[in-house]
C-alpha cells in the first residue's frame, strides 16, 4: 500500500489523528448538546418559580386587567430571557396564558404527567402545534399545595442546535488549526526519521559496491541517530577489514613468491646446467630451507585460520607459571649464548599457578623470548620478570636493540606486519608470531602490549618490552 517508510509514517499517523479528531468531535458533539439541553431545563426550573408565583397570584387578581396585563408582561419577559415559547394552562389542558400564538390546548400525555406532579423533559411536534421539533419542559403549577396547572416551556430546537453550532464552531477552528500544525509536525517528524534512513540505505549500496568511504552525518541521540552511528561504525569496521584483506593478499602473495620464486630458480638452474654438480648440494639445501619456510608459512596461516574461527576451544587447566617460563628459557639457551646475551630473571615467587591453556602460553613465551633474542644487540641484557597483582599475574620480557618506533608501536600485533621490511632475508619471521601472541591473548580476554624508549638519553639504542597478563588460579 506505502511504497516508502515516510508515506506509512506520514498516513498513518494523520489517520490515527483523523480517527481522534473525529471521535472527540462526536463525543463533544452529544455533551456540548446534553449541556445545552440541560442548562436549558435548569434555567427553566428557575425562571418556573416566578412564573408560578405570579399564577397563583393570578387566582386571586383574575379580574384585575392589570394583573392580567402584568402577567403577560412577565411571561413576555422570561420568553425573550429563555429564547422559548411559554404556555400556561389548566388541569384540563386549557390554555390560561401563551407568548406563542395558536396553540389552544396542550397535549394530553403533557396534561397526565403535570397531574402526577412529573417535572418532564421530552423534544417533539408539542401535540402538532409546531411543524418543528421543540426540547419542552413540563412543570406543575401550585397553589397552597394543591396543584392548579402547569407550564410548558418550548424551546425551538434549531435555537438550542444554534447555540450547539456556536461552540462547535469554535472547537472546529480550534482544532482545525492544531490539526494544520500537527501535519506540518508530522510531516516533519516523518521526514526525518526517514530522511537518515534512506541516507543509511544509499550508503550500504556504496559499500555493497566498494566504496567504504561513505559516511552518514549524526546530529542528535535518538534511535535513529544512534543506527547511523552504528552504520558509521560498521562501515569504519568494514573499510579497516577490506585495507586488511587487500594488505593480507598483497602480503601473503610476496611471502609466497619469495620461497617460490627461490625453488624454481634453483632448480630451474640444476635442470639446465647452470649450477654445476659440485654445487648442486648447496643449492638443493637452500631449496630445502625456502620448502621448509613456505610450508611452516602455510601452516602457520591456516592454525591462525583456525584461531579466527568461533569454533576454536582454548584447553584451559591450571599450571605452574613459572615452571613454564624456566622450560622455555632452558630450551632457547643456545640461540642465548649464541649472541652472548646476559639474563636477568626476576621471579616474585618460586611458585606461581595460574590457568590459561598451558601449549598456547608457552608458545607466547617462545615467540616473545625469540623475538627479544632475535632483535637484542650482542653482549647485551634480556630481562624477564613474573610477579602477580589484583588475581592476575604478569610475564614482561625486555631487550637492547634497534627497537621499535612510536608510529610503528600501535601496528606490531597486525598480520604481516614487520617494523624492518627487510627482515625476512636474516630472520625468516613472515610477520605473523605477534598476531599469533595477540590472538592467544584475545582468546584468553587479557591483555598484552608493548614499549620502546630509549635506553638512555640520546642513545641510539632502544629498549623494548613485552608484558602480558594472566589470570591467577
Amino acid at each position: 500500500m506505502f511504497k516508502s517508510i515516510f508515506e506509512r509514517l506520514f498516513w498513518t499517523n494523520i489517520l490515527v489523528l483523523l480517527v481522534v479528531f473525529l471521535s472527540v468531535s462526536a463525543a463533544l458533539s452529544v455533551f456540548i448538546n446534553n449541556y445545552v439541553c440541560d442548562r436549558q431545563y435548569e434555567m427553566a426550573l428557575k425562571v418556573s418559580k416566578t412564573i408560578n408565583y405570579w399564577t397563583g397570584y393570578l387566582q386571586v387578581e383574575n379580574n384585575n386587567i392589570r394583573s392580567r396585563n402584568f402577567y403577560k408582561e412577565t411571561l413576555d419577559n422570561w420568553a425573550e430571557f429563555l429564547d422559548a415559547d411559554i404556555v400556561v394552562a389548566n388541569l384540563d389542558g386549557t390554555v390560561i396564558e401563551s407568548t406563542a400564538d395558536g396553540i389552544e390546548s396542550i397535549p394530553e400525555e403533557y396534561v397526565s404527567s403535570v397531574k402526577d406532579g412529573e417535572i418532564i423533559r421530552v423534544a417533539g411536534h408539542f401535540g402538532g402545534a409546531y411543524s418543528g421539533k421543540v426540547f419542552t419542559v413540563a412543570i406543575p403549577i401550585e397553589y397552597y399545595g394543591n396543584k392548579i396547572g402547569g407550564m410548558y416551556i418550548n424551546t425551538l430546537m434549531p435555537t438550542l442546535t444554534k447555540m450547539v453550532g456556536g461552540l462547535m464552531f469554535w472547537f472546529l477552528l480550534a482544532t482545525t488549526i492544531s490539526i494544520i500544525v500537527a501535519f506540518a509536525l508530522i510531516y516533519r517528524q516523518s521526514a526525518k526519521i526517514s530522511i537518515p534512513i534512506n541516507k543509511i540505505n544509499e550508503a550500504a549500496l556504496d559499500i555493497a559496491a566498494g566504496n567504504f568511504g561513505e559516511r552518514i552525518t549524526v546530529t542528535g541521540r535518538d534511535e535513529i541517530c544512534q543506527l547511523a552511528s552504528s552504520f558509521n561504525f560498521m562501515a569504519d569496521s568494514l573499510e579497516k577489514l577490506e585495507d586488511m584483506r587487500s594488505r593480507f593478499v598483497s602480503d601473503i602473495s610476496h611471502e609466497l613468491r619469495t620461497p617460490m620464486t627461490s625453488i624454481a630458480g634453483f632448480v630451474g638452474g640444476i635442470l639446465d646446467g647452470t649450477i654445476p654438480p659440485e654445487k648442486q648440494e648447496d643449492y638443493l639445501k637452500i631449496v630445502l630451507d625456502e620448502s621448509n619456510r613456505l610450508k611452516k608459512l602455510v601452516t602457520d596461516m591456516l592454525e591462525m585460520s583456525k584461531m579466527s574461527s568461533s569454533e576454536y576451544k582454548l584447553n584451559v587447566s591450571e599450571f605452574d607459571f613459572v615452571e613454564l617460563v624456566r622450560i622455555c628459557i632452558i630450551g632457547l639457551e643456545q640461540k642465548i649464548n649464541e649472541k652472548q646475551l646476559d639474563l636477568d630473571v626476576d621471579f616474585s615467587k618460586e611458585s606461581l599457578m595460574v590457568c590459561a591453556d598451558r601449549d598456547a602460553i608457552q608458545r607466547v613465551l617462545i615467540n616473545l623470548v625469540d623475538n627479544a633474542i632475535k632483535f637484542s644487540y650482542p653482549n647485551t641484557n634480556i630481562d624477564i620478570k613474573i610477579w602477580s597483582d589484583h588475581k592476575k599475574s604478569y610475564f614482561s620480557v625486555g631487550n637492547f636493540g634497534e627497537g621499535i618506533e612510536k608510529s610503528e608501536l600501535p601496528h606490531v600485533f597486525d598480520r604481516f606486519y614487520k617494523t624492518d621490511k627487510s627482515r625476512t632475508s636474516h630472520t625468516g619471521g613472515a610477520g605473523l608470531g605477534l598476531s599469533f601472541v595477540k590472538n592467544i591473548m584475545v582468546l584468553h580476554q587479557q591483555s598484552i602490549w608493548v614499549d620502546s624508549h630509549e635506553a638512555k638519553e640520546g642513545s641510539s639504542v632502544k629498549y623494548t618490552k613485552f608484558t602480558f597478563s594472566l589470570e591467577l588460579a
